[in-house]
């Protein structure tokens, strides 16, 4: 405690059972000290009521352990974005917050059309976290930074020798995104014949891996970013006009 009185942490995370003193008490002090700092408790399987009992004291969330390594760092992830706020007096953008908190709690597709380095990514995890699906897994993949080959692969998954490399099964991001929200980024720069997939993924709601046969179930928000003019890339035929207002 007296390092967290002298110094503004980001996240803390703590075991629910200690030698001197519970999480909980830990927590409640924690607390007083800085309110906002999220805080994330780690438990074992016979103090879950405790550490549900912390949340009510402001816990941030609870982790049981052995926790799964992808699973703390979503919490992290979220924990981290949630301390995150827009802070404007500009009446224009306080229109789009409200026009992104409406979106939220719908289930529609988003597209968000913005320059560069307008913090279109921020603007999705505020819809994201706005919403029903603010519990479930945030992901986010970039498609103008990977070769057309791995992007397909990193989206929908591969099966285990479906092509040279792949020596084991691969759980793609819609899969990792599976109950929450996927960010397309720089959605523009993606092939025809991954936007043909996509389009498939919006419409059906399943997806299958590279080499495999199973169609595998979804529930996911798609949330898709560019600093291109996609009606002028429709119109050109770089992109396809039915993924366009699907």
């Amino acid at each position: 405690m007296t390092k967290f009185r002298k110094k503004d942490y980001s996240l803390v995370i703590t075991d629910m059972t200690m030698p001197k003193r519970s999480g909980v008490e830990l927590l409640k002090d924690m607390k007083s000290v800085n309110s906002k700092v999220p805080i994330i408790i780690m438990t074992a399987h016979g103090t879950i009521e405790t550490a549900i009992e912390s949340m009510k004291h402001g816990a941030f969330d609870y982790i049981l352990k052995p926790f799964d390594f992808d699973m703390i760092i979503f919490l992290i992830e979220r924990a981290l974005t949630s301390t995150k706020e827009f802070i404007t007096g500009d009446p224009a953008i306080k229109e789009i917050l409200s026009v992104a908190k409406s979106v939220a709690q719908s289930k529609a597709t988003v597209l968000i059309q913005s320059e560069s380095g307008t913090g279109k990514e921020l603007l999705a995890r505020f819809i994201h976290n706005c919403s029903d699906r603010k519990n479930k897994p945030f992901v986010a993949i970039n498609c103008a930074a990977l070769p057309e080959t791995l992007l397909e692969s990193e989206l929908f998954g591969h099966k285990k020798g479906s092509f040279t490399g792949a020596l084991n099964d691969h759980k793609g991001k819609f899969e990792q995104a599976n109950g929450g929200t996927i960010l397309l980024d720089e959605i523009s720069e993606m092939a025809p014949h991954l936007q043909a997939k996509l389009l498939r993924v919006l419409q059906e709601q399943v997806v299958d891996r590279i080499g495999g046969s199973e169609l595998i179930a979804l529930d996911i928000r798609v949330i898709a970013t560019t600093n291109r003019n996609l009606q002028e890339y429709v119109d050109e035929g770089k992109f396809r006009e039915d993924l366009y207002f699907a």
